[in-house]
């Protein structure tokens, strides 16, 4: 991308929760990007640990870093509040993250160098480059998944289930942003709902950002998604034909996966694939045991 230190204001935002193992890895790539009117909101959703001490530690007094301390709620209502100290600091781009990220060198440069070339897209997805420490099968299958759902090019297409992280403000603002009643894949709502209205969305295959997986097992990747789907509800009933955009996108739906680059792969590592099949499966039907279960009990409630 072309060199441009940028007079704009960017925000970058993200959440923390008992995050002390990994979250000054995120913050010091924050601090080392090479972006003249920078600043960095970190929302605490009421960690027990030491994150937010260590947090005030990295930024060493940094008046670019704005550390928010809340009561333990949701991941939503976290970031909510720190998208609305990016628009009192009149921010004009905005980049969330997750707290277990680190940024590629001169990320926030280059995309707002190419968003200000392309004038028409209003907000990029940023490709995820997974990795973990860890070498059990389901930590490697969780990588392996993650680069097929990268493998995807520039264009986001109406059944994407990425979501645009760097973002105009203008832009992520007329999508109504973040709904704090919705707890799970309340991320996403902002990029459907901006692609449903026409807006241009592009995932910028010219930076990326680290994403640590971290340990993962088939049991625990059971236990967040059951969670998650046990509250898909709120996300369903607060989004016009909810049920029918989330089937839409649902594992089995999801056109990268059928990409050409992508079937050459599955014949590569079918070990890894068989992984990715069979976790699918299972999340499938956790997901519609818990999507079930909730509307039977708002049935008998009623």
């Amino acid at each position: 991308m072309t060199e441009y230190a940028g007079k704009e204001r960017v925000a970058i935002i993200f959440s923390t929760y008992n995050s002390v193992s990994y979250v000054d890895m995120c913050l010091k790539s924050c601090l080392s990007q090479s972006y003249e009117d920078l600043h960095i909101i970190i929302a605490d959703d009421g960690s027990t640990d030491h994150t937010v001490e260590l947090l005030r530690d990295t930024a060493g007094g940094s008046d670019r870093v704005h550390i928010i301390e809340l009561p333990h709620g949701e991941r939503g209502i976290a970031r909510a509040a720190a998208v609305n100290t990016a628009k009192q600091l009149n921010a004009q781009y905005l980049y969330i993250l997750d707290s277990d990220m680190v940024l590629k060198e001169h990320l926030v440069r280059d995309c707002v160098a190419y968003l200000r070339k392309e004038t028409k897209v209003g907000g990029l997805v940023i490709p995820e480059i997974p990795f973990t420490m860890y070498t059990n099968y389901y930590s490697k299958v969780k990588v392996f998944e993650r680069t097929i759902i990268n493998n995807a090019g520039t264009e986001i297409g109406p059944n994407s289930i990425e979501a645009a992280r760097f973002w105009r403000m203008e832009e992520y603002e007329s999508t109504g942003g973040i709904n704090t009643r919705q707890i799970s894949f309340e991320e996403t709502q902002p990029t459907i709902r901006y692609l449903e209205k026409g807006g241009t969305i592009k995932r910028a295959v010219f930076t990326g950002v680290m994403h640590d997986e971290k340990y993962v097992t088939l049991r625990n990747i059971a236990a967040k998604k059951k969670y998650y789907f046990s509250v898909m509800d709120r996300t369903l009933e607060a989004e016009a034909n909810g049920f029918r955009k989330a089937l839409s996108r649902w594992y089995f739906f999801r056109p990268v996966l059928y990409r050409r680059d992508n079937l050459m792969a599955y014949v590569k590592h079918p070990l890894l694939t068989a992984g990715v099949l069979y976790m699918y499966a299972c999340l499938t039907c956790i997901g519609v045991s818990q999507i079930v279960k909730s509307q039977f009990k708002k049935g008998a409630a009623s």
